[in-house]
């Protein structure tokens, strides 16, 4: 089949650059061609293209994911019967630095873009085009990860400051009485004025007093008498300002929830449950409504992954691998590709999973006390296996079973209660600890150093 290849180096703002590729010559037959995202601009692309060719020459078009810019391109491109394929950055620039190593240019870019369908054509994979409400589904799940974010990096500030104001309340206070303590008594000398009397009187009128008791209080008051005695005086630390800034993350922290809760209800399980009524995803433990919209969202058609090992390469909870003559390098790093919240989503779905499957709380297990892993270094173990489940279920759009360690089918209370058995002692986790074993390392340095002074 007569083929001609027009790689394209899309841009953001700029016009795009193509060129056209002619395999049959191994030569590139047009100067570079600088269009934008019109209509006319691209049916004279496709006419240049065509030029000199037979009539039965078959177009295909080979371009970046940049930002949005491939999709208006690519949906025209496509309509006009053009083969479309989108490929990573990464890619490009990878192929790029083995022909041109300190040199980057439009022009190199799109000749790499041409010559990647030539030379590689099984690495690359026609990605389908979503539509208006895939693409809705998709912004509505960043939208929720943004919201995210920033609610975790207000938990993280507002934990900082609890550091040096309190010296530290997740282990003062509970945390169903922090919110309560930061936004009425963040002043250690309000605090001690008011007395304990007062403030167990004060505590109990609160809806969330039933939970944890007034143990606490005694502990809160002793903090607040070394705070008092550290600092001498409210004004060396502006407590006063220091509880109306509180207030004021407390009510973006509220915010931040009620946005989360108003995109998943309006916007991401409507959308989810019309375009997939029937999605299987949410039998796996770990995985409800809102993590499988995400999934099912950028993974589109499941069927454009040909095997696990690519859908696993792809969702980036691999690590990377490097083998030389006899050699093969051992616990390198994840490769980390793919969406960044496809990722993040495995993570937290791995986190719940090997609390409740007894096959992925094993594989956790066995990687804390057998192979000495870190606990994130667990879970992402534990992701890793969990996309291999993501893909069979997909797959073969069916339930997921629940099974023990010998393949029986199993109920979830049976399996919560298996997974009770797999708990990772305190010591180990102590011991896996990067601080322990920085620690560890110090010592040893230490120990080295003092025998070396001893010789000399």
């Amino acid at each position: 089949m007569n083929i001609r290849i027009i790689g394209i180096d899309l841009a953001v703002s700029a016009k795009h650059k193509a060129i056209i590729f002619d395999p049959a010559s191994n030569e590139f037959v047009s100067k570079q061609i600088a269009f934008r995202a019109r209509p006319h601009d691209m049916d004279q692309l496709l006419d240049r293209a065509r030029q000199g060719a037979p009539a039965d020459v078959q177009l295909v078009a080979v371009l970046e994911a940049t930002g949005m810019a491939w999709y208006p391109v690519s949906l025209y491109l496509e309509r006009q019967g053009v083969v479309v394929y989108r490929v990573n950055g990464q890619k490009t620039k990878d192929f790029r630095q083995a022909f041109w190593k300190h040199t980057g240019s439009d022009q190199i870019d799109c000749r790499i873009l041409a010559r990647l369908y030539y030379i590689a054509p099984e690495r690359l994979h026609r990605c389908p085009l979503p539509d208006g409400q895939l693409l809705d589904l998709q912004r509505a799940c960043r939208a929720f990860d943004r919201w995210r974010k920033q609610d975790t990096a207000m938990q993280n500030r507002i934990r900082d400051i609890d550091r040096w104001a309190w010296g530290g309340l997740h282990k003062l206070v509970p945390a169903a009485a922090q919110p309560w303590m930061r936004e009425q008594w963040y002043n250690p000398w309000r605090v001690l004025a008011a007395g304990q009397e007062h403030l167990t009187a004060a505590w109990a009128t609160c809806p969330a007093a039933g939970k944890t008791g007034t143990a606490w209080i005694d502990r809160w008051l002793l903090r607040a008498q070394e705070m008092t005695q550290l600092y001498g005086s409210p004004e060396m630390v502006g407590y006063d300002a220091l509880q109306a800034d509180m207030r004021h993350y407390l009510r973006l922290q509220q915010m931040y929830a009620q946005e989360q809760e108003r995109l998943t209800q309006e916007k991401i399980l409507p959308l989810y449950w019309q375009l997939f009524p029937d999605c299987p995803l949410t039998s796996l433990q770990g995985i409800g409504a809102q993590s499988a919209a995400t999934y099912r969202a950028f993974i589109q058609d499941i069927n454009r992954f040909p095997t696990v090992a690519c859908f696993r390469r792809w969702c980036g909870m691999v690590p990377r691998s490097h083998q030389s003559g006899d050699a093969e390098a051992k616990g390198m790093p994840l490769s980390k590709a793919g969406p960044n919240l496809i990722k993040a989503t495995l993570f937290l779905n791995a986190e719940v999973a090997r609390q409740w499957d007894v096959q992925i709380a094993h594989i956790y297990y066995r990687q804390m006390v057998q192979h000495g892993k870190h606990h994130l270094d667990a879970i992402c173990a534990c992701a890793s296996h969990l996309s291999s489940r993501i893909y069979a279920v997909l797959k073969e759009q069916r339930p997921y079973q629940l099974r023990d360690l010998q393949g029986r089918p199993i109920s979830p209370e049976e399996s919560r209660r298996l997974c009770l058995q797999y708990t990772v002692p305190e010591e180990i986790r102590q011991r896996n600890n990067k601080r322990y074993r920085r620690n560890k390392r110090e010592q040893a340095i230490e120990k080295r150093t003092q025998k070396r002074q001893q010789r000399g």
